[in-house]
């Protein structure tokens, strides 16, 4: 299985130095062509999108959160470091054992 980051162009590039696949985003339709491209990519397993590129399509990201069927999405601070009022692992994790 592959990982695929999503995230702005200075957030990807650090990821691809690593060898890991990147998609480079700029608004909200291209985050939406990213995660439906990742959706229909059987070899992607693990999609990380930023924090700030996820709240652009944040109904969408939860719609595959809660549907737990891969690829797995998960949220990571982008290259200027995490937001302020993002939920914390064990939020997210009554949040999706709630549903």
């Amino acid at each position: 299985m592959q990982i695929l980051v999503i995230a702005d162009h200075t957030t990807c590039l650090a990821f691809s130095l690593g060898g890991i696949m990147t998609r480079p985003v700029k608004g909200r339709e291209e985050v939406l062509a990213a995660l439906e491209s990742a959706r229909g990519n059987q070899q992607i397993g693990l999609v990380l999108i930023t924090e700030k590129m996820a709240a652009l399509v944040r109904p969408e990201v939860e719609k595959i959160l809660y549907a737990m069927h891969l690829p797995l999405v998960v949220t990571i601070p982008d290259s200027a470091g995490p937001l302020s009022a993002r939920r914390s692992a064990k939020e997210l994790m009554v949040s999706l054992m709630s549903r």
